[in-house]
């Protein structure tokens, strides 16, 4: 019996939306956000952690949107670039302090700390890290290699002359019903009035 119950109660979990589904609908809920500000922000955030997980785990970092077979946008997962950073703050003092590039506190000045990141180049046989204009060795400083995710995505509508149409493709099919057994889920994004897709006709 109680076997029983343990089975039912697994099936009473909501499976998870799959990845294209969740981006519609966060498409969706960009298009209708100023109809519905308060309640469509958890829906158009939906997408983020699946995607930021799908590109940790399948270096997955973009997911394009279609509605009826038309492209309604892009997602994109934000990563890092690759960069210097200073990991010794000792070491880089002193070797400021030999340029005479320091404040009265004995730390490296930021604009000098900025222009010695900026022109760090690694020498891939050593690993050494140098200053490109002069080549003196810079210390407690390494590289850190970028394409890590920053945790934020990016949305672009697929536009055409510069006009957003994936917004209106999407609102057209969301009007005509197309989208209805896919957000009967999400009740709060089929509001009685429907907005207006902004574009104009050409």
């Amino acid at each position: 019996m109680s076997h029983d119950v343990a089975d039912d109660t697994q099936t009473d979990q909501p499976k998870p939306l799959p990845l294209p589904t969740l981006g519609l609908i966060g498409a969706l809920a960009r298009a209708m956000e100023e109809h519905q500000k308060d309640v469509i922000k958890p829906r158009k955030d939906a997408p983020k952690e699946p995607l930021v997980d799908a590109f940790d785990k399948e270096q997955r970092s973009d997911l394009v949107i279609k509605v009826g077979g038309e492209e309604v946008g892009h997602y994109k997962v934000a990563t890092t670039n690759d960069r210097f950073e200073i990991v010794d703050q000792d070491a880089f003092d002193e070797y400021a302090e030999k340029k005479d590039e320091v404040d009265i506190v004995v730390t490296a000045k930021p604009a000098f700390v900025a222009a010695s990141l900026k022109h760090a180049v690694k020498n891939p046989e050593t690993g050494t890290i140098f200053d490109s204009r002069t080549g003196e060795e810079i210390p407690g400083v390494q590289f850190v290699p970028g394409g890590q995710p920053t945790g934020n995505i990016t949305w672009t509508w697929k536009k055409f002359k510069g006009q957003p149409i994936g917004k209106a493709v999407l609102l057209a099919a969301y009007r005509r019903g197309e989208l209805n057994d896919l957000l009967r889920e999400t009740p709060e994004l089929l509001p009685a009035a429907q907005p207006d897709t902004g574009a104009t006709a050409t």
